[in-house]
């Protein structure tokens, strides 16, 4: 027994309970009876709960995810099984995953106690063992009875392998491929006459300029005595019978009777029909009353399809706009319309398809797209004309000429109703205006204040007005019309918020300008905003500056005080002291008149302030009146002044004065020179003047009468000594005898002595030494006050006829005068301030010389000779060897020598590095860089010495010397390790290197194999090329890895180099570079698991593979290379394609080695077979009539084939029935059968040389046979 707590293998509902006590315990007769229910007083169980408590997951969903899991690992184990079918193999890995995992889940599952999964030990043992069975069963591929059926049920869920293109295909998909057989033939039998309307199935279309529908009637070898057909209105599909009139039958009988003398003959007649709706033949009576007609498709006579454009409220439209169009498209649903949009002059076509109403079906929507399953029944009211509007609503972002023009308009029977002419028309005719919209989009335009913002407030005078500075705009070109409209904000000034924005009394104002320069007048105070700009009817941009300030300044107002300035001598008035106050803004502008002794003159003041003073001293006696007149301001227009307080009047008696016409009061003079001074008059002439000249405290005085003019010139005489000299002005008197005192005075500075120039001396003599092109200073000596022009010129030039004669300002008296040039520098002349001086003769020349420059030259040796002027070269050395050369010195010591060395390697470009040194003596030594291969040239390019810093017209030397490369030796692939397989024996392997160096070479290398540790030394023979392959026999090598390294290297140059393989060295990118390494191995194998070469689509091609897994597997497929892997060492692929398949080479994860094979398979493609061109064609004969069915076979000849005669449905829904299925054969790839019978040909399996397929296999293998491969089915 399982246990007294559980049933069968289950557990118990409820947790174990502890038993009653014997006295109390009640036994039933039933072997597995339920325990006693406890005493309410009974003590609570006290086993332990589940692992998972309760109350974290209940019960239930602890069992649910038990049995999911259980599920999940179950459908895993059967992923795993489908693996080891389809590549017929056993997996003893898979057995031993699969034990681990039942036994996890089955002993683990009881330790988490959940309720009624509480499994007993022996039963879990029992599952456990029948789990382990059911794994050896499937992973080791054992066969059972419902392993087919299993197999099946799995495909259902998962049906995908890998196929030759290495990408996961659906099998059923390969094998179940009904293209491969298409096409069916109908045959109808019918009766000995009949009639057809419109076989051809032709729709037509009633509007416009056709107004009615010619349907074809096809009477075949009969003579009708009566016709009706139907028509089935589109709007309320209600029947209307058409018979046809007595003169229409007539009409056809008579056509009959002039065709009775052929055996077989059609008549055609005509029937028109003069209203939309869904025609069809409902009865046709031949002579003899019977029933002649034949069933055909419904016959659909649909309005014509029409388009037009919305009408549209304006035409005008702004930049940015949407078109706002709506094109009204009337017909049969779904319907095109194609239609232009002309762009200023730019045609582009669009068309828009599949217009339908909302919630429409259509029998001609769909994949099918065919009337010919319509019957009399049906609803054809889908098929009336209907309309829907298609909305043009797009951004128009040009300005310009827009056009909407429809151009065509289709339905959904194919009718087309084109309003366009064609390109060949000579006349095209005019769109009516219902298709054709024009619309005129206009740019928007951009305003924006110019010179006033809230900074900058316009100011107007009061009362008056100004124009609000607007600049309006256009994109591209101006419009003839710019008529626009301005509205802005208006807030008085006394109504503005304290930060100067609109307050509460805010109103509206517009203009509407003529032009884009018309601007509004504004008046009234206060802040404008300009909040839109409306063009037409197109609203623009706003842009910043918006807002503008309007001011009312003051006016301006004049307020004069004045007071009488009076003569001290004659007590009389000599003018007028006017103060003026004002208010306004400045500048002001007063305007007044002077009225002197009837003499009238206009004078003006511009005072930039508010106050001012103004002294008004005519200069001749008598009465003078002045009258203030006008007054103006920055705002206000001069303004007229009225008013006795704006009129002065005096009389004048001016007092005689004399003042000297100079700015300073400073004169200088030369010696000996005169000195003339200016003095002007006030007063009533005639004058007389005197003055005196003071000198060394000596007085001179001097008096001039009878003075008539009011300007008088005062000559000195010559003035014989220097010093001071003051001309004082002391009195002066005119007519009316009074004589008034004068203070004026000019002084006149007159020098003592003449200026005089000099050289001075350079180390008590004038000569000197200095370096060749440096700047001279020769001292002078001036006397005299500067500055000072001095007159100088070189003796020894003799560029000229005479020398040139140079001129120099010299500002201080013991300033220098700057040569560059050597030769004998003289004075001709000089100039001080004001008078003109000396040379002395003693002093007036200097000699200027220049110092020797240094020289280099190279020192000559047995490895240093000339080539050439200044240039040497030295004898060629080894990279890394030591040379060098001496040059020789002169001039100053120390020298400071500056060379370039130019290094130019074999290839690459060449690099420059400068380089210098300090000699002390007349002798120096370059050492030579040898650190790299190439041309070396020294150039010295600059010497300086103690007194020339690198001198510009030293030559340069040039020292040349190559170096040559000290030869290496390197393997083309270092530190490679070359995989070879030990199948390839008896030849020799080639490892590339590279030499570099002058041939011919000298190479030793080594061969270290991992188990020895002596190594193998060899050397070559002279290597006359910058290549060479080390041959290694391959009997040399052993399996496992081996050390190839290049030891050393002597080229034809005589250098010689030697590779460093120490321990340390080693594992570094140089050592690597001298060593590779060879590993030998086994190579893998593959072989076919079947000896057959041809194989159909849908079969698979499996291989056995020999190695170490994974495996990497080469393969041609068509002529593409592809690889793949596989895992395990079974390869198998479905063949997806038909082709050439061709596996080439094979290799595994341990040795790498590509082994390579050749097996083909030839992939052939499943045969096909097509019935009357792989279409369903429908064919109508006579009883004793043959139809000659054509089969066409694609494959390899011979075909086999399989075809059926069915009946053809009359109701819908009947299902048709086989009669008879018969078997050929064809040698050739086409078959004509000729057949007579009714009933619907259709092929079932077709069989060529390798392959078959039938669309009544649920399974099918291929089966050898003596006649080839033919189908078995399952």
């Amino acid at each position: 027994m399982a246990g007294k707590d559980s049933l069968g293998g289950f557990p118990m509902a409820g947790p174990r309970r502890p038993e009653a006590p014997p006295a109390n315990r009640t036994r039933t007769a039933t072997p597995n009876a339920f325990p006693v229910a406890p005493q309410r007083n009974a003590p609570a169980p006290t086993g332990p709960g589940p692992v998972i408590p309760l109350h974290v997951i209940d019960a239930p969903t602890q069992r649910l995810y038990a049995v999911a899991i259980y599920a999940a690992l179950f459908a895993w184990k059967l992923y795993d099984w489908t693996q080891v079918v389809e590549e017929n193999t056993e997996s003893f890995w898979l057995f031993l995953k699969w034990i681990a995992l039942d036994l996890i889940f089955l002993f683990g599952l009881p330790e988490l106690r959940i309720p009624w999964l509480e499994l007993s030990q022996s039963f879990v043992v029992f599952a456990f063992v029948a789990h382990a069975l059911v794994d050896w069963m499937l992973m080791f591929n054992i066969g059972l009875p419902w392993q087919t059926w299993l197999f099946g049920f799995v495909k259902v869920f998962y049906d995908r392998e890998l196929a030759i293109t290495e990408h996961q295909v659906k099998v059923s998909s390969i094998l179940y491929n009904h293209s491969l057989l298409m096409g069916r033939q109908i045959i109808n039998i019918l009766p000995e006459g009949s009639v057809v309307l419109n076989p051809e199935n032709t729709p037509y279309c009633i509007g416009g300029d056709t107004k009615v529908a010619s349907i074809p009637l096809f009477f075949n070898a009969t003579t009708p005595i009566d016709v009706e057909i139907i028509r089935t209105d589109l709007e309320t599909n209600e029947h209307e019978v058409l018979k046809l009139t007595r003169s229409q039958l007539k009409e056809i009988k008579n056509e009959v009777k002039r065709n009775a003398d052929d055996e077989i003959f059609t008549v055609k007649y005509n029937f028109p029909a003069k209203k939309p709706g869904a025609y069809r033949l409902g009865k046709a009576l031949d002579e003899y009353k019977l029933e002649v007609h034949r069933r055909t498709p419904l016959t659909f006579v649909v309005p014509c399809p029409r388009a037009s454009v919305g009408v549209v409220p304006s035409p005008n439209r702004c930049v940015g706009d949407l078109s706002d169009l709506s094109l009204l498209v009337d017909g049969t649903p779904p319907l095109k319309v194609i239609y232009s949009r002309t762009i200023n002059g730019k045609d582009h076509s669009f068309n828009v398809q599949s217009l339908q109403p909302e919630g429409f079906s259509s029998p001609l929507l769909g994949a099918s797209r065919s009337l010919a399953r319509l019957v009399e029944d049906d609803d054809v009211s889908w098929a009336r004309a209907q309309r829907v509007p298609v909305s043009l609503n797009e951004s128009m972002n040009a300005g310009g000429a827009w056009q909407y023009s429809v151009d065509e308009v289709h339905d959904a029977f194919g009718n087309v109703v084109r309003y366009t002419g064609h390109a060949d028309d000579l006349d095209p005719k005019t769109k009516p205006k219902n298709l054709v919209q024009n619309l005129y989009v206009k740019e928007r335009p951009r305003v924006r204040l110019e010179g006033c913002d809230v900074r900058n407030p316009l100011k107007v005078a009061r009362g008056g007005s100004k124009d609000l500075p607007i600049r309006y705009e256009l994109p591209g070109p101006v419009p003839d019309d710019t008529t626009h409209t301005i509205n802005w904000q208006f807030s008085p000034i006394d109504t503005l918020t304290k930060s100067g924005d609109h307050g509460d009394v805010v109103s509206m104002g517009t203009y509407d300008a003529k032009n884009a320069r018309d601007r509004p007048r504004i008046t009234t105070p206060g802040l404008y905003t300009i909040k839109s700009v409306v063009a037409g009817q197109c609203e623009g941009e706003v842009q910043e500056p918006s807002s503008c300030l309007l001011l009312n300044p003051l006016e301006p107002k004049l307020t004069l005080r004045s007071e009488e300035i009076p003569d001290t001598c004659a007590g009389n008035s000599i003018g007028l002291r006017v103060d003026m106050d004002l208010i306004g803004t400045p500048p002001f502008n007063v305007r007044y008149e002077v009225i002197s002794n009837g003499q009238r003159s206009a004078e003006r003041i511009k005072v930039n302030g508010l106050r001012f003073q103004q002294e008004l001293i005519p200069r001749i006696a008598g009465h003078h009146k002045y009258v203030f007149t006008h007054i103006g301001d920055a705002i206000y227009e001069p303004q007229k002044l009225s008013g006795p307080e704006y009129t002065l009047e005096q009389d004048v008696k001016p007092a005689a004065s004399a003042s000297i016409m100079h700015s300073t009061g400073n004169m200088a003079a030369c010696l000996n020179d005169d000195v003339s001074v200016d003095v002007l008059f006030q007063g009533d002439a005639p004058f007389t003047l005197e003055w005196e000249v003071i000198h060394d405290g000596k007085r001179k005085q001097h008096k001039v009468k009878d003075i008539q003019t009011n300007k008088y010139q005062i000559k000195t005489g010559s003035l014989a000594k220097g010093g001071e000299y003051t001309l004082a002005l002391t009195s002066v008197q005119d007519k009316r005898a009074c004589r008034n005192f004068l203070q004026d005075e000019v002084k006149i500075s007159v020098r003592r002595q003449n200026p005089r120039a000099a050289f001075g001396l350079i180390d008590a003599k004038r000569r000197t030494m200095a370096v060749e092109g440096s700047t001279v200073k020769l001292p002078l000596r001036l006397t005299g006050e500067g500055p000072w022009k001095v007159f100088y010129s070189n003796v020894n030039d003799t560029s000229r006829n005479a020398p040139r004669v140079l001129e120099k300002t010299i500002k201080n008296d013991n300033d220098f005068l700057d040569v560059r040039t050597k030769g004998i520098f003289q004075i001709t002349d000089v100039w001080d301030r004001q008078c003109h001086g000396i040379v002395d003769p003693k002093a007036s020349s200097f000699e200027v010389n220049w110092f020797a420059r240094p020289e280099l030259a190279v020192v000559q040796s047995a490895h240093v000779q000339p080539e050439g002027a200044n240039n040497f070269v030295v004898s060629d050395v080894c990279e890394g060897d030591v040379s060098g050369f001496e040059v020789a010195l002169k001039g100053t010591p120390p020298f400071h020598v500056e060379y370039q060395i130019r290094h130019q390697p074999a290839s690459g470009p060449a690099s420059i590095s400068r380089k210098d040194f300090e000699a002390a003596l007349g002798k120096g030594s370059v050492s030579a860089d040898t650190s790299r291969a190439g041309q070396y040239t020294y150039t010295f390019n600059s010497l300086s010495d103690n007194l020339y810093n690198n001198d510009r017209t030293f030559k340069s030397v040039t020292v040349k010397q190559k170096v040559n490369q000290k030869p290496t030796a390197a393997f083309v692939k270092p530190g490679q390790t070359f995989k070879y397989c030990k199948t390839d024996q008896g030849e020799s392997e080639s490892i590339p290197i590279a030499l570099n160096g002058v041939p011919p070479f000298n190479l030793e290398f080594e061969i270290r194999h991992q188990s020895s540790p002596i190594p193998e030394v060899y050397r070559t023979p002279a290597i006359n090329s910058n290549s060479y392959e080390i041959q290694i026999p391959r009997h040399q090598l052993r399996l496992g890895t081996q050390t190839i390294r290049i030891r050393s290297v002597r080229d034809g140059s005589g250098c010689h180099s030697i590779s460093d393989y120490t321990s340390a060295h080693r594992d570094t990118l140089d050592g690597k570079a001298h060593s590779v390494q060879i590993q030998l191995f086994e190579a893998p194998t593959i072989y076919p698991l079947e000896t057959r070469t041809d194989y159909c689509v849908g079969e698979r091609l499996g291989y056995s593979l020999a190695g170490a897994a994974p495996f990497e597997v080469w393969y041609t497929f068509n002529g593409e290379e592809s690889r793949a892997k596989s895992p395990t060492t079974t390869f198998r692929r479905i063949a997806e394609h038909p082709g050439e398949f061709t596996i080439t080479s094979v290799s595994d994860r341990a040795s790498e080695c590509r082994a390579p094979v050749n097996f083909s398979k030839t992939i052939h493609p499943l045969p096909a077979a097509r019935i009357s061109k792989g279409k369903q064609v429908q064919t109508d004969i006579h009883e004793g009539g043959e139809v000659e069915i054509l089969f066409e076979f694609y494959g390899t000849p011979p075909f086999e084939f399989t075809y059926t005669r069915s009946t053809n449905p009359k109701k819908k829904g009947e299902r048709a029935t086989v009669l008879e299925t018969k078997h050929d054969i064809s040698d050739e790839y086409s078959k004509v059968i000729k057949a007579s019978q009714e009933g619907a040909y259709e092929v079932v399996a077709i069989k060529d040389r390798f392959c078959a397929f039938s669309t009544q296999m649920l399974g099918v293998e291929y089966v050898e046979g003596k006649d080839g491969r033919l189908l078995k089915y399952q």
